[in-house]
């Protein structure tokens, strides 16, 4: 079946992560010719992996992305962790370069219908309760994309759902060119990795290539004020929070989903997830599934037994009456934002890591409306000092650890301790899930003995 497209084709996979190791596999079954090029050395890479490639004949070219690699070769897929900069020879040279999405998107069988996300924030979120919807709806779905299972392996593993569900990063969507989802959902776009775009515009439209694709019988879900500095879309428009329109509108315990059809209204009682973002998140996945052919009932299913994940505003446990939420997740501004605007006052608030060229100046009016002490660590801490002083008291400290031990000394009853960090992990630690387990690591081994235990097993202070 995959045989013939690429057969006998030389194909340079550039950078050997999940994705690219996907992409392999896939060029090898589809008969192609590979190299690996990866800037690591070859001894930093999953050796038994390696050794498995090159007895399929896969060359490896480690160390750097050097532009000879690039002789000779009919096709490039590049990786969303390699920087586009990689593949500027085999531009230059006319050569296509194409990520990963799209590669197992040329390999799809007809019929397929596809929801893919995206978004600056909450798209994961919003991915897993659209698959749970459909899924509640008698659809069998495959998920993935940036979150889980590359497509790639979906199409390795036999195409054995009729429904995807994918959740697409700017960095993926870069390096498309057919992708073509039925529905598309732009949750947000607020300034993030601007270390590898020239500015926020240039970062807004990669997300909106999610859409360029699209054809008339297709729908786009997004909010409309992005239109102001989005193409526009050729598919039908879908919009959040608006009413009078189609589209999805959010009412504190109840949501209302515009639909063709007419309206349609659902309670979220028993909805499980805290914050005015997850049932706005969860609204917009309700919508996109409903678009997709989920059914009323799949979409009251979901709202009573989806339960969430780790590091997003996860309730880590309160000792003493005071309160530990861990939202290690939270990796941009507006992400802490969402968390802020989530908590009621009087909070504790530990943010830092590595700095991502944002300014920290949105956060101003909701630390000096709920922050009674922001405790600044790593990398960024002196950037964010600067730019959110006399906002609130503040104390500067070298890591995590350090972190919450003053939060724990300084915390009293009915505080909430929020890690929310506003920048990326990476200076000090894997990534944001290592970060977020040490953090709960760090609260109950150390908080039970400053502040004592309590019995109460859910946070309160949310509205």
């Amino acid at each position: 079946m995959l045989e013939g497209k690429l057969a006998g084709k030389k194909v340079v996979v550039l950078g050997f992560g999940r994705s690219g190791q996907a992409a392999t596999r896939l060029l090898l079954l589809a008969g192609a010719r590979v190299v690996v090029s990866d800037s690591r050395p070859k001894e930093k890479l999953p050796q038994s992996l390696v050794h498995n490639f090159e007895e399929q004949g896969v060359l490896f070219d480690t160390g750097a992305h050097r532009p000879e690699v690039f002789e000779g070769t009919d096709l490039v897929v590049i990786s969303p962790g390699v920087p586009p900069d990689a593949a500027a020879p085999a531009r230059e040279r006319n050569i296509p370069v194409i990520g990963e999405l799209e590669l197992g998107y040329r390999f799809l069988l007809p019929g397929k219908k596809i929801l893919a996300i995206t978004g600056t924030n909450g798209k994961t979120t919003t991915t897993a309760m659209a698959t749970d919807i459909l899924r509640l709806s008698g659809k069998q779905v495959f998920v993935g994309g940036n979150y889980g299972t590359p497509l790639s392996e979906f199409i390795i593993n036999g195409q054995k759902a009729d429904y995807l569900v994918l959740e697409t990063s700017s960095f993926q969507l870069e390096s498309i060119d057919t992708f073509r989802p039925q529905v598309a959902v732009i949750l947000n776009i607020t300034p993030d990795h601007l270390e590898r775009y020239a500015g926020f515009k240039e970062y807004a439209l990669a997300k909106a290539r999610i859409y360029e694709n699209q054809t008339p019988e297709d729908f786009v879900i997004l909010p409309e004020e992005l239109l102001e500095i989005l193409p526009t879309p050729k598919s039908k428009m879908f919009f959040l929070g608006k009413k009078g329109t189609n589209g999805a509108e959010l009412k504190g315990s109840s949501f209302v989903l515009h639909l063709p059809s007419g309206p349609e209204e659902y309670s979220l009682a028993g909805f499980k997830l805290l914050g005015e973002h997850n049932r706005l998140n969860f609204t917009v996945a309700a919508l996109a599934a409903r678009l997709l052919g989920a059914t009323p009932q799949g979409i009251k299913e979901a709202i009573k037994s989806f339960i969430g994940f780790p590091h997003r505003l996860e309730f880590v446990g309160t000792f003493g009456g005071v309160y530990f939420v861990n939202d290690s997740k939270a990796t941009n501004v507006d992400a802490t934002l969402k968390a802020l605007r989530g908590l009621s006052a009087p909070i504790i608030l530990i943010m830092g890591g590595k700095h991502k060229g944002s300014s920290y100046r949105p956060l101003m009016g909701e630390i000096k409306r709920k922050v009674k002490l922001l405790i600044l660590m790593g990398e960024s801490r002196y950037v964010m000092a600067e730019d959110l002083r006399e906002c609130t008291d503040m104390k500067i400290v070298e890591n995590l650890e350090e972190a919450v031990a003053v939060a724990i000394s300084e915390a009293t009853l009915g505080d909430t301790v929020l890690l929310s960090p506003a920048a990326a992990s990476f200076d000090q630690f894997e990534n944001y899930q290592e970060r977020g387990d040490v953090f709960k690591e760090l609260v109950k081994g150390y908080a039970p003995q400053f502040l004592g235990e309590d019995n109460r097993s859910q946070l309160v202070t949310y509205h």
